[in-house]
C-alpha cells in the first residue's frame, strides 16, 4: 500500500509539472518540494544534455541520444565509462526519434511517471520523475 501511495504522490507531481515551456520547468518551491522529499526530476536541455534536479543536481552530455547508468547513491555514468553495470539502473536516451513529435524523449526500467515539456506551446521534451530510492538500497 505504501508503494502505491508513493507512486500516487510521484503521479500528482508529475501532473503539476506537466505542459510547462522549456527553460521553466519547475519552480524553486517544486525544486525544493522535491529534494526533500527524494524525487528526482529528469528532462532535456538545448540539444546535447539530460537534466537532474530535486533529489539529485547533476547533468550529462548526450549528443544524439545515447545511455546513462546511475548507482544507488544517484552517481551518473555516461555509456563510454568503463564501470560496473550489474547493480546500476539506466536511462535510454532519444534525440529526434523518428514518428515522434518530441525531441526528447527518455526510456528507462526505473518506475517513473512522465510529463511534458513545451518550447513555444510545440513539443519539446517527455521529461519524467522518479524516487532516488528506486536506485537501489
Amino acid at each position: 500500500m505504501l508503494k502505491e501511495n508513493n507512486m500516487k504522490k510521484l503521479e500528482k507531481f508529475a501532473e503539476q509539472l506537466n505542459g510547462r515551456q522549456y527553460r521553466n520547468e519547475f519552480t524553486e518551491e517544486e525544486k525544493q518540494y522535491a529534494k526533500e522529499n527524494g524525487i528526482v526530476i529528469v528532462f532535456g536541455a538545448s540539444d546535447d544534455l539530460i537534466e537532474f534536479d530535486g533529489a539529485i543536481y547533476d547533468e550529462a552530455g548526450c549528443w544524439e541520444g545515447g545511455r546513462v547508468w546511475l548507482d544507488k547513491e544517484g552517481n551518473i555514468f555516461d555509456d563510454e565509462e568503463p564501470i560496473k553495470k550489474d547493480d546500476m539502473k539506466y536511462i535510454d536516451i532519444f534525440w529526434c526519434k523518428e514518428g515522434q513529435p518530441f525531441c526528447w524523449l527518455y526510456e528507462t526500467e526505473i518506475p517513473h511517471k512522465q510529463f511534458a515539456i513545451l518550447e513555444d506551446n510545440d513539443c519539446y521534451c517527455v521529461g519524467f520523475v522518479f524516487y532516488k530510492k528506486d536506485l537501489g538500497e
